[in-house]
């Protein structure tokens, strides 16, 4: 074990998986429809401190809406999202790797050629000064990239739940809000770019999620969404509860190309583009998954081959595997014009200067 890692994070790794944890019941998200058919179950197999509950996936009958059902209820946070979640340990993984390795320049790379997509989207180059909000910024990481490369042209905050992780976020030099994004308490018409990396299949309320989005940004203004694509060909092949994207019991959601475009619309967002990438994080998982599934005693050959947490560290294996997995999306993707993962960019219309669809609750304050 790391010697720099702080002890509240020992003392998680050796906690039992809690049984019974509290849940609420769903409906569908997109038509509010209740009737819906059981598409398979599943449970954690990444982090055995979290649960050890058995968990349900649902397609919603009237519209094709896939979800969890019941998901754990808010106060289980901090069960699902245990301190030592990968999400939050990126200055320790940062810290312990190679940033010399292959995979470390490989995955700097990617992650530039990231941010200026992301700020051409936003029109850095016609624009003062842009302002960026990473929504579930986790520690902050990719604004601080964003504000490596560009400077005093950008303005970056942060909103998390995880306070620990919103600590570490401040620290960087961003301003953040501390709560969930549909609660903050964020002026309306304020940001250029809104960012949701992997987190709008882990709302409550997706609507909710993109109707927030679109009132605070700026007329013209873009919001950028990453998610799981379930309606890719190897959602299909594992649908039994063990494709990599169902990450039970964290994601409550799970889009296609036809939910995504409807959820989209129904708020009032312009459509620029949506495409499909490569994600080898999935393949970690269903393959993890798929083993222990097989049998429970093969945990440590799983957690050998595909590393459900330690696959970001700069190892040749898992360079070798990364670069194997993406080679095998493309493959998919030219067979089938789809991957296990999309990247949707949505447009606030010039003519919205507020939106009024609802009124922000909660009472943080922003820091």
């Amino acid at each position: 074990m790391n010697a720099a890692m702080p002890e509240e994070m020992k003392r998680a790794l050796r906690r039992p998986p809690k049984h019974g944890i509290a849940t609420v019941d769903s409906s569908c998200n997109l038509c509010g429809s209740y009737r819906c058919t059981v598409l398979t179950t599943g449970q954690e197999h990444e982090y055995p401190n979290t649960t050890d509950d058995v968990f349900r996936i649902v397609t919603c009958i009237e519209c094709g809406l896939i979800y969890l059902d019941p998901r754990p209820d808010f106060r289980e946070m901090p069960t699902i999202y245990p301190p030592n979640y990968f999400a939050y340990t990126q200055d320790i993984l940062r810290r312990d790797n190679n940033s010399q390795s292959q995979l470390a320049q490989i995955q700097k790379r990617e992650e530039q050629d990231k941010i200026h997509r992301l700020m051409e989207l936003a029109g850095v180059s016609g624009k003062d000064k842009l302002k960026v909000l990473d929504v579930g910024c986790a520690d902050g990481n990719l604004l601080t990239q964003i504000k490596s490369i560009y400077g005093n042209k950008v303005e970056t905050y942060g909103v998390d739940f995880n306070i620990e992780a919103m600590v570490l976020t401040s620290a960087a030099g961003h301003l953040t809000y501390k709560h969930r994004f549909e609660d903050a308490q964020i002026p309306d018409n304020q940001f250029d770019l809104v960012i949701a990396s992997q987190i709008i299949q882990r709302v409550s309320d997706p609507v909710w999620f993109t109707t927030k989005a679109l009132k605070v940004l700026k007329p013209g203004g873009v919001f950028w969404i990453e998610t799981p694509n379930i309606g890719s060909k190897d959602a299909q092949w594992f649908k039994n509860g063990t494709w990599g994207g169902y990450h039970f019991p964290r994601n409550w959601y799970f889009f296609n190309l036809q939910t995504i475009r409807r959820l989209a619309e129904n708020v009032g967002f312009e459509i620029a583009s949506i495409d499909f990438v490569p994600n080898a994080t999935i393949w970690f998982w269903t393959l993890h998954s798929l083993l222990l599934r097989r049998d429970e005693k093969l945990r440590p050959l799983a957690d050998f081959l595909f590393p459900p947490v330690d696959f970001q560290k700069g190892t040749v294996a898992n360079l070798v595997k990364t670069k194997l997995f993406e080679a095998i999306d493309m493959v998919i993707k030219r067979l089938t014009g789809q991957t296990s993962n999309m990247i949707i960019v949505l447009k606030k219309s010039p003519e919205i200067k507020s939106n009024t669809v609802f009124e922000t609750i909660g009472s943080n304050v922003f820091e």
